[in-house]
Order: C-alpha cells, then structure tokens, then sequence
C-alpha cells in the first residue's frame, strides 16, 4: 500500500500529452483522416490512448494559440511569407467588372401613390 506509483500520462503542469505528437496529429488531418481515425492511430503508432474530443479540442487550441485561422490548412513557412513578399511577384488581382453608365429614369415613367386614394 505504501508503493509510490509513477503515472504515465500528463506532463509538466498545463501541458498535454499531445503536444509532442501535433505534427502528426496534423499530418493525420491532412491526409482527411477523421477525428476517431487520428486517436486510433494514435494509440496503434504512439500508444496514447485518448478519445477523439480530446484530440479534436487539443487541435483547434493549438492552431488557435499559433494564430492560423484555417485550422485544417497547413501552415505558412516563413520561406513561403518571405517569397510572398518579394519584389519580383506581383500579386495576382481579379479583373473588375466593366463599369456600367447610370440611365437616370424620365419623369413620366415615375408614379408616385396617391395618398387620397389609401
């Protein structure tokens, strides 16, 4: 009864056990995998056993603290912002609609009610 029992699970004080495995929760989710799909593997590849809401919730606060607003996408290197950015590209704009002329309508064609007749 005096037996000191060291859990497996959990980590420092407010870190998940998941934190480690993101990249491949991320992969996972990449490749369409379902939620239940991803803790499954998780348990058979990593062998940590938790129910899909917890990988779920863990996903969508992670990528919410890394400040992606599309969870599901892959995130931007930097090499990717820094291309993004260069001179030689110029971002590529959508063309606008032909503009149309204002037919401003006869006076004749305007009937306005007649309020002794409502």
């Amino acid at each position: 009864m005096n037996e000191s029992v060291e859990r497996s699970r959990g980590g420092r004080a407010f870190q998940s056990v998941l934190t480690q495995h993101f990249d491949f929760i991320r992969e996972q989710r990449q490749r369409r995998k379902t939620w239940r799909e991803v803790a499954e593997s998780l348990a058979a590849e990593r062998g940590i056993r938790v129910c899909l809401h917890t990988v779920y919730y863990f996903y969508k606060r992670r990528l919410k603290r890394l400040g992606h607003p599309n969870w599901e996408d892959a995130a931007v290197s930097s090499a990717d912002r820094q291309s993004a950015t260069d001179s030689s590209q110029k971002p590529i704009l959508a063309a606008t609609p032909p503009q149309r002329e204002f037919r401003r309508p006869n006076a004749q064609d305007i009937k306005l009610n007649d309020p002794t007749k409502v």
